[in-house]
């Protein structure tokens, strides 16, 4: 029954047509500056703003019309109604007229240093004409050629100026280190250099992973993302499979237990339960523009998840349990973004009903640490391939230094 659902997952995904993003996105943005009015997220709000600006209209006509009846308890409900529809639609386009400012905002910063560089270049490219036109009153050689390499110098000294222009446009279209999520006006350059999604667009199928020891084999998805506010949500699913071979003399219920233990405990280090949905907050993070490189990123997460009985398990009972904990993530990429090697690891505070705690084996049956360790390589951002080196815990059930071996398959193949 196990391998009959594992592999529905696995057909599932391959079958699967959406298209998701990746986890964490190695490949990062182009070290180039779009012009803020002009993307595509600025002329989709001025969009949402005239379209709600329409129906705020004419849900007010229609207000002054029902106003105008005689009322009763119909008209009433009617007006109630209007009311409602009236105060949802001026509150979000409240909130789209923020965004606005804010892209606006940007906007105004980006002028100020454009102006600032295009008038240093423009008083380099004046000392250049002068220079130019000296040359012609020149009659020795040799005052040609200092002039000519004057002017080969103010000519590099505009390229120079033109970097720093590009350079400090760029670091304008970017996010704080320390919550990059915190202020509005950032979410949606962090969202996409980091996951490579827009925060107004909810991501399906995101990922698809597989791991496995020698103990036991896990399939994570995770199906649906959205972000919420300064935060990314996540819903997932984690099947896992005992693969335990070894000749021993147990009984069938000891060999029963130490399979229900190993299943739970993949889980739990895979992404909780069965299902769960995870909130994440971003922390800290490397700077975008620092050539990409070298990324940081350390985020906090609460978590909730559960196990079915039934869905691919060893369990007699369903159970839940919840977890947090602070992540963190190191990566290297090549020049061409072709390899990315990556190290990461969390720590979390894990706790849940009585069965969850028994179906882990553990002594004491309370909240308790526990954490992993993962190394690995990604390639040309669709392949990942890691390995966790190590599991540790407070209780000796939840630690292992069995590496357990993994590739993650990411969308846009």
């Amino acid at each position: 029954m196990k391998i009959k659902i594992t592999f529905a997952v696995l057909f599932c995904f391959f079958v699967s047509k959406t298209q998701g993003q990746a986890s964490i996105n190695e490949s990062k943005r182009d070290n180039s500056f779009a012009d803020v009015l002009l993307s595509e997220e600025y002329k989709q709000v001025v969009t949402d703003i005239a379209n709600t600006n329409e129906k705020v209209e004419d849900l007010n006509k229609k207000l002054a019309a029902k106003n105008a009846l005689v009322k009763n308890d119909i008209v009433d409900e009617d007006i109630k109604a209007i009311n409602a529809a009236l105060a949802s639609n001026n509150s979000r386009l409240k909130s789209l007229m923020q965004l606005k400012a804010s892209f606006r905002e940007k906007e105004e910063q980006k002028q100020v240093y454009v102006v600032y560089y295009d008038k240093q270049i423009d008083n380099v490219k004046n000392e250049i004409d002068s220079l130019k036109n000296a040359i012609r009153n020149h009659t020795s050689l040799k005052e040609i050629e200092l002039t000519q390499d004057r002017i080969n110098k103010k000519e590099r000294e505009i390229r120079i100026i033109e970097q720093e222009k590009t350079d400090k446009l760029l670091s304008l279209n970017t996010y704080r280190w320390f919550m990059p999520t915190l202020r509005k006006i950032d979410r949606a350059v962090f969202f996409k250099d980091m996951y490579s999604n827009k925060t107004d667009k909810t991501i399906l199928l995101n990922s698809f992973a597989l791991s496995s020891d020698s103990k036991a084999s896990a399939v994570q998805t995770e199906i649906v993302t959205d972000n919420l506010s300064a935060l990314r949500l996540s819903f997932g699913s984690v099947v896992s499979l005992s693969t335990s071979k070894d000749e021993t003399e147990e009984t069938a219920e000891q060999k029963k237990k130490e399979e229900t233990e190993q299943e739970a405990f993949s889980r739990l280090i895979n992404g909780g339960g069965n299902f769960y949905l995870e909130a994440v907050l971003p922390l800290l993070c490397t700077n975008p523009n620092n050539g990409n490189q070298f990324t940081f990123y350390g985020y906090g997460s609460i978590r909730g998840a559960m196990d079915v009985e039934g869905f691919g398990n060893d369990i007699d009972t369903s159970t839940a349990n919840y977890a947090i904990g602070l992540n963190t993530y190191f990566g290297l990429s090549s020049d061409s973004k072709k390899f990315n090697f990556f190290v990461q690891a969390n720590g979390t505070v894990s706790g849940g009903t009585n069965d969850f705690y028994k179906n882990l084996g553990l002594v004491h049956e309370k909240a308790f640490f526990n954490g992993k360790i993962i190394a690995g390589m990604t390639i040309l951002n669709n392949f990942r391939f890691s390995a966790m080196l190590s599991a540790y815990g407070s209780d000796e059930k939840i630690r292992s230094n069995k590496i357990t071996v993994g590739i993650q398959i990411l969308p846009g193949l």
